[in-house]
């Protein structure tokens, strides 16, 4: 069971478009060399609906390949559609996912029965672990947690991202955590208040750009040094609020691109519907950028 800091992956970009699968080796190295625990492919972070089908069958390749087993790969295998959704989760595990990542149906408004039945029946196509992935921010639906409590019976469904934003109701999601179910906050607002709930670990925006301070918050929940995480928390705080004034990853890939992190590089732009980041709050996000990069030199 993966525990700790995962990183949602940007997808770079060369300028003329195409994927840039040199950087996205050197952002995987980066999460090596910087303790992550594990990464997310083809994650709302990645912008997964905006990749083409020979696309993502390459990208899921090429992270596997170049992981090369030092960290595990989680590719986000969501569709509105069960049959779709089914298909990736095939994919994934042909391509040598080590877990699937499964969004809520979206769009096709699923009652309570069709929503368990979604999930059931993508686990039982694969051998994959798969953790579900509540965003209702996104998909304008939400797993109930008496659907929870029955899909975690499901010998292959391992965990939840739980990106709902509501501390309360997370909290009574970690309460159904066992040594067979974990639970990840998806929400970098609320990590450490998620850790101590009882959260295993996190999937995260923010460990784009600073993974090792991810890991080390996680690292000192673990170890009950809740005052050492809570410091952290707080300093990236504004930084966070930052990165989700505008729809994610335009605000982490502009961070990303102005930082020039050592060892990656620029990630290029995006892809439309997405687009540049309003001036704005770009200047909120470099304030914000500055001060933590200060502070953490302090």
């Amino acid at each position: 069971m993966l525990k700790g800091s995962c990183a949602a992956l940007v997808t770079p970009f060369l300028p003329n478009g195409e994927i840039d699968f040199e950087c996205y080796g050197r952002i995987i190295d980066f999460h090596v060399k910087n303790g992550t625990a594990g990464i997310v492919v083809l994650g709302t972070t990645g912008e997964a609906p905006a990749i083409k089908e020979d696309e993502r069958e390459a990208l899921i390749s090429f992270a596997v390949r170049h992981a090369a087993g030092r960290l595990p790969v989680v590719v986000g295998c969501s569709g509105g559609d069960t049959e779709h959704a089914k298909e990736r989760c095939v994919d994934a595990e042909r391509l040598g996912a080590d877990a699937a990542l499964l969004l809520t149906p979206y769009y096709n408004k699923a009652n309570s029965r069709g929503m368990v039945a979604h999930f059931r029946v993508c686990a039982e196509s694969v051998n994959l672990p798969i953790i579900m992935y509540n965003v209702p921010g996104r998909t304008g639906c939400t797993l109930t947690l008496a659907e929870i409590a029955e899909l975690k019976k499901c010998p292959n469904i391992a965990g939840i991202k739980e990106a709902s934003g509501n501390m309360g109701f997370f909290a009574r999601v970690c309460a159904l955590a066992d040594e067979n179910f974990a639970v990840y906050c998806g929400s970098d607002e609320m990590n450490v208040p998620a850790l101590a709930a009882g959260a295993s670990g996190l999937i995260s925006v923010l460990a784009n750009i600073f993974p090792r301070e991810c890991a080390d918050m996680c690292a000192y929940m673990e170890k009950g040094e809740v005052a050492a995480a809570r410091v952290l928390q707080h300093r990236y705080s504004s930084l966070i609020a930052a990165l989700f004034s505008e729809p994610n990853p335009i605000p982490v890939k502009t961070a990303m691109n102005e930082l020039c992190i050592d060892g990656v590089g620029t990630v290029g732009g995006l892809r439309l519907p997405l687009c540049e980041m309003g001036e704005g709050n770009k200047r909120a996000l470099l304030k914000a950028l500055a001060e933590c990069r200060m502070k953490n030199t302090e």
